[in-house]
């Protein structure tokens, strides 16, 4: 059987942003853009024994414990999470963070700062 390759004239993303080691520091405004759109989430937690939370924030300056996120990816120990979102997620400055609590606030849970004990990469795909 052939294989055709095509050129794609209008890409879905043109930024892939990769954090290698995400955790309870928030990747602030990350696109450098005031408008995001994300198409794809992939959260790799291979490393730890526990399940984390990246949390995605509509902030150009987001405090983990104290920022509210606008969404939230709960990964299971020791896998890895793909979220494909087909006609994407609208941001103004994109900022995320990864902790072991789907809590937001520390007066809610003390653990909703707390950083996994091993890195956890998070990549976006977004404009």
């Amino acid at each position: 059987m052939a294989v055709t390759v095509s050129n794609i004239a209008d890409p879905l993303g043109s930024k892939l942003i990769i954090d290698a080691d995400s955790n309870a520091t928030a990747e602030d405004d990350v696109t450098g853009a005031s408008s995001t759109i994300i198409y794809a989430v992939e959260i790799t937690n291979s490393d730890n024994q526990t399940p984390v939370y990246t949390k995605l924030a509509d902030t150009g300056d987001a405090t983990s414990g104290t920022t509210n996120p606008y969404d939230m990816v709960k990964v299971a120990s020791g896998s890895k999470e793909t979220y494909i979102i087909g006609t994407g997620l609208s941001y103004g400055n994109l900022s995320f963070w990864t902790v072991l609590s789907p809590y937001t606030f520390t007066a809610d849970n003390t653990g909703a700062d707390d950083p996994p004990a091993s890195p956890v990469q998070v990549k976006i795909l977004c404009t």
